[in-house]
């Protein structure tokens, strides 16, 4: 257990924090790396250390969250000795009983330049649980949260007194804080009582599990030159692998530990919960959908660690940050969709923003144009990221579509917020404001395209999944852009960088579109019918028979 440090005598503390996960450890350490005098508390219902398995999502890294544990928290070398580097993310499309080399392969031969990480929670947060402690957070493990009185009667302008009341060691204790922060996941208490629960149109269910054992899935495939399409020492096990169906995909994450992730996350529409809802039925499901994955799986179903299945996974909220000094991060502030592992995402940019508003209030600055300011921020990069999600899931079968579709996905994020959030210009809101033309340029190019992915499927709805492997490493958009996030540029640099990122998004989306067009006459759209000045994708177009 770890016991509250000694270091603060009083029950009132500058930011209380509630829940010891991921989002609230690492605003922790992110606080007391710049503040060390900060008084943080952190309530965690768990007792540390927790058990290396841990059972939570979000084990997956993309740039953004790998660059704020790596970068910003200074957690590199943990991340090196302790973690497993991810060989970014994998896709595979294939009927029921095709091998893996029979059908069509998405991802990368080489590592990108950008580094992400597979990352074993209940290792990561009791080393990061450590290490606040140290550093002087009062972490309250083992407890209850039974009451939180938000303190919003000066409208941030005096100190405020949120009081949190919760049971451990069966006695109720009392701390009261400037600040709080829930981080408490889908508990989330501040969203539920102040009833901001939105919906978010985006309805997917999901089950997952671990088992102690390596399903490496490269020896699913026997045939020696698929195998060494990635090199020559098999990796793709180290990928965030996906195994794509209609109305479904199945992850499979190595842990650092031995143990690998598996879930199955669904449109409801399509698969009911209810067919998968049990180990048991998951195995039948995956026997019946991903019969090699199931078979991978049977030797080991004694070494099942635990089992997960939640129902209506998307959330959203009306509020993320208040001026009366409360703010919600991880997934109780929202959570999108685990497809291209947005989560961790989301933890660095809320724990960011947040951070801000603590840091501008603790040096006696108004934060009063400033939290609404950021919010809108935060929820217009959520927004513009659930489009990528909403009403996509009977698409996941379609490698045509979706081969193309990963392209204009990562475009999007790596051409625009992970661009920003590398050269820290998210909390920037002067400068962000400075490319609000680009901005919305961008959001209303993706919110066109993702209504063309859907129409361009209704339109050529066959899987006919060809032998193919579309190496992302030699689509040179996706290599540069990934390549230019490790760049540092001033702001006039970073703002002609930027601008020419919507320049090269827009002449993606007349490529795609018009390559498109050109086999299905009949997709009405809205996109300008103008050619593109560059055929950037005109290989993989030809690989997959487009």
């Amino acid at each position: 257990m770890i016991t509250e440090n000694k270091k603060h005598t009083t029950d009132h503390f500058d930011v209380a924090i509630l829940g010891g996960g991921l989002a609230g450890l690492t605003l922790a350490r992110q606080l007391l790396r710049k503040h060390p005098d900060l008084k943080i508390a952190i309530t965690e219902k768990q007792v540390f250390p927790v058990s290396e398995t841990t059972h939570k999502v979000g084990e997956s890294t993309v740039e953004i969250g790998a660059h704020y544990f790596g970068e910003r928290l200074g957690l590199k070398k943990h991340l090196i000795d302790h973690q497993l580097p991810k060989f970014g993310l994998r896709f595979f499309f294939k009927d029921a009983f095709q091998s893996l080399s029979e059908g069509t392969e998405v991802g990368g031969s080489t590592f990108f330049s950008a580094p992400s990480y597979q990352v074993d929670r209940g290792r990561l947060e009791n080393h990061l649980a450590k290490a606040d402690t140290e550093a002087g957070a009062t972490i309250f493990d083992g407890t209850q949260v039974r009451e939180v009185i938000l303190d919003s009667s000066d409208n941030g302008t005096k100190e405020t007194n949120h009081q949190i009341t919760f049971l451990r060691d069966d006695s109720l204790q009392k701390i009261t804080s400037k600040w709080i922060v829930d981080a408490s996941g889908r508990a989330a208490f501040i969203r539920r009582k102040l009833n901001l629960d939105e919906d978010l149109g985006h309805d997917i269910n999901a089950t997952w599990f671990r088992i102690d054992a390596q399903i490496q899935i490269d020896g699913w495939c026997e045939d020696t030159d698929w195998q060494q399409l990635t090199g020559k020492v098999p990796r793709r096990w180290l990928s965030t692998n996906h195994l794509m169906g209609e109305g479904y995909w199945v992850w499979l994450i190595p842990l650092a530990t031995g143990s690998t992730s598996i879930g199955i996350v669904a449109d409801p529409r399509i698969h009911p919960l209810n067919t998968f809802n049990s180990f048991e039925k998951s195995l039948d499901w995956l026997s019946e959908h991903e019969p090699q994955c199931a078979h991978a799986i049977e030797p080991h179903v004694d070494k099942m660690q635990d089992f997960l299945a939640i129902k209506k996974m998307s959330m959203g909220s009306k509020q993320i940050f208040s001026v009366d000094r409360w703010g919600l991060v991880g997934e109780a502030a929202a959570f999108l969709d685990p497809f291209y592992s947005p989560g961790s995402d989301f933890i660095a940019i809320g724990n960011t923003m947040v951070g801000r508003l603590i840091e501008e209030d603790v040096a006696g600055n108004s934060i009063t144009h400033l939290a609404p300011t950021l919010q809108s921020v935060f929820l217009t990069l959520f927004q513009n990221n659930l489009l990528t999600y909403r009403d996509q899931y009977p698409l996941f079968g379609n490698p045509r579509i979706m081969a193309i579709k990963f392209v204009w996905d990562y475009a999007v994020y790596w051409g625009f917020p992970a661009l920003l959030y590398f050269n820290d210009k998210l909390t920037d809101a002067g400068f962000i404001q400075s490319l609000s033309r680009g901005v919305e340029e961008i959001r209303d190019m993706n919110l066109k395209m993702q209504d063309f992915f859907r129409d361009w499927y209704r339109a050529d709805p066959e899987v006919n999944a060809v032998p193919a492997f579309v190496d992302q490493s030699n689509i040179e958009i996706m290599t540069r852009l990934n390549q230019e996030l490790t760049e540092r540029l001033d702001d006039e640099a970073l703002r002609k960088r930027f601008d020419s990122n919507v320049d090269l998004i827009r002449e993606l989306m007349l490529e795609i579109t018009s390559r498109v067009r050109e086999s299905l006459t009949d997709i009405d759209t809205s996109i300008s019918q103008e050619p593109a000045r560059e055929q950037r994708l005109a290989p993989v177009f030809d690989m997959l028979n487009i």
